[in-house]
């Protein structure tokens, strides 16, 4: 989430310097869930983080080749801050339960990431709108629930 941050502020447009209000208020939301153990307050520091994004993109007229970086190291953030929430030091994991979890959470994070380079090619073909590409962006958007979906029920 601190990469999302500081990319938000850095890279930002005319509103670079807004961009860190939220940027810093989804870390200190972020902390919080974790200090508090409050899963609740996760979704909230990952809205903040893409406020911060959105504000600092601000003004600049092309597609940014990093979102699909940006989308997906928040998705990463949310699992890890709720992993982190989960965990009890008073109870000893197994080991193939924790490897199951992280093999699981890299293929969530792999496929997010092909789901949103191909969303992102989509949106950023400089083409007229048609039948075609909308069919392609529904075909993506319709991929990319079902691949989420059947890795929850897995």
């Amino acid at each position: 989430m601190a990469a999302v941050a500081v990319y938000a502020v850095a890279g930002g447009g005319r509103f670079a310097g807004l961009a860190a209000v939220p940027a810093a208020a989804g870390l200190v939301l972020l902390g919080a869930a974790v200090l508090v153990r409050l899963p609740a307050l996760v979704p909230w520091a990952v809205v903040a983080e893409g406020v911060a994004y959105l504000v600092g993109r601000e003004g600049r007229a092309l597609v940014d080749g990093w979102a699909s970086v940006v989308g997906t190291l928040l998705l990463l953030g949310a699992e890890l801050a709720a992993w982190s929430i989960e965990h009890d030091a008073r109870i000893r994991s197994e080991r193939p339960l924790v490897v199951r979890r992280v093999l699981t959470l890299g293929a969530l994070v792999a496929t997010a990431l092909l789901v949103d380079f191909v969303l992102l090619g989509t949106a950023a073909v400089a083409a007229p709108a048609g039948v075609l590409l909308a069919a392609a962006g529904v075909a993506a958007a319709v991929a990319a629930v079902a691949v989420v979906l059947r890795l929850v029920r897995a």
